[in-house]
């Protein structure tokens, strides 16, 4: 007996695998109160901030114009005068403690006050203090230590007044990074909001420890307004897809697909609400993606099997249909493993939205391949039932299309 997916015959398990995992999914959607939103849709006040010490205060008064950078997370020193600039680098390697960064500093004519000599240099920590212009005013600069004391438990404790806020640990828990967010009220701004958090932190920690390394702002109208205009986005797209997969094949055909993409969406959809990943715009962009690229598998496959149909008039359309998908498994296969290479990687060594892209892509993609071999297929054979694919018409309608 010829091997292969046998589709038809495991129609069963794969629906059943494919309800339970979207019922876990809705349980975990149930149990946690819903999809943990990012500020995009669940409106309110992001800051992902550091709490780490200062090696050292910098003030310069001399004739030229003085400005601190970081390059490849080393210290830059640009002095710019009539005669040029002249930038002066200070790598770990060759500084690796304050104390010698300290006086790598003087030695260009920056006044430096230091207060921790031991800390490394390495650890020197970049957030939107950098670029840095020096003045006759002292500006601090920190450096992230190999442990730190201060927990999430600690920040929450000192956040503990504010309603709907949480707090999550960035990276390594040694590090102090934190990501707080703040649900807003209509008419509160993002200096309100900030000033909330910063006036807590700075209190228990001190304002010169607290390094603010990113921050956003969405208001709850825009928030709302994002979130509808990005259902209508995939719903739009699957009208479109719906249409042109009629005209291009027939009704079952596109009824088949449309279900299937429907799965695939809340197949992704079920896997953030059991792992708690966040719900953004970029989850958005990865689900058209997803649609879009399941789509393609799907219609290959369906083009096999209208093309297997009319070459073997008489025979049993589950048959054709299971041959049809074991002749375009290879192309899906090359398909699908040679995006997961590009996608793979990010999912594990990138951060941010770049590296919640890529796991919902590659979860995306998986799924996508499965449910364009299994579930589809086994779609257009129970379709097949309700109204017997007619060969006749079928051929005439693709040389139609050849025509066209």
């Amino acid at each position: 007996m010829k091997a292969g997916l046998k589709v038809i015959k495991y129609r069963f398990v794969a629906f059943a695998a494919s309800g339970l995992f979207i019922i876990a999914g809705i349980v975990a959607f149930i149990v946690n109160g819903g999809f943990n939103t990012g500020i995009d849709f669940g409106s309110g006040y992001s800051e992902k901030l550091q709490i780490s010490p200062v090696g050292l205060y910098v003030s310069y008064d001399g004739p030229e114009s003085a400005t601190l950078n970081v390059s490849g997370g080393n210290l830059v020193l640009q002095l710019r005068s009539s005669n040029g600039l002249e930038s002066h680098a200070f790598p770990s390697a060759s500084y690796p403690f304050v104390s010698d960064l300290a006086s790598g500093l003087e030695s260009y004519g920056v006044d430096v006050e230091l207060v921790d000599g031991s800390l490394e240099t390495f650890r020197l920590v970049s957030g939107f203090g950098f670029p840095m212009t020096l003045g006759p005013e002292a500006e601090h600069i920190n450096f992230a230590t190999a442990s730190r004391d201060v927990t999430i438990s600690d920040i929450r404790d000192t956040l503990s007044d504010v309603k709907g806020l949480s707090v999550q640990v960035v990276g390594d828990t040694t590090d102090g990074i934190f990501q707080i967010k703040l649900p807003v009220e209509e008419g509160m701004t993002q200096a309100d909001a900030e000033a909330i958090v910063s006036s807590r932190l700075k209190t228990a920690y001190g304002e010169d420890d607290i390094v603010v390394m990113q921050s956003d702002f969405v208001g709850p109208k825009f928030s709302s307004q994002l979130l509808m205009s990005s259902i209508k986005a995939i719903l739009i797209a699957l009208a479109l897809i719906l249409v042109y997969i009629t005209i291009r094949f027939r009704l079952a055909y596109a009824i088949s697909s449309i279900i299937a993409l429907v799965h695939d969406v809340f197949a992704m959809l079920s896997l953030i609400a059991i792992f708690r990943l966040e719900v953004s715009t970029t989850t958005i962009a990865a689900v058209l993606t997803i649609i879009g690229y399941s789509l393609n598998n799907t219609i290959v496959i369906f083009d096999r099997v209208r093309e297997t149909v009319h070459l073997n008039k008489g025979r049993d359309v589950d048959s054709m249909i299971e041959e049809s998908v074991d002749r375009s498994l290879t192309r899906t296969l090359i398909t699908s493993l040679t995006t997961l290479f590009a996608i793979v990687p990010l999912a594990f060594f990138a951060s941010g939205d770049i590296k919640l892209f890529a796991i919902n892509l590659t979860w995306g993609i998986l799924v996508g391949a499965y449910s364009s071999n299994y579930i589809a297929p086994a779609l257009l054979h129970y379709f097949h039932k309700l109204s017997p694919i007619d060969v006749e018409k079928e051929k005439k309608e693709e040389e139609y299309s050849l025509v066209d």
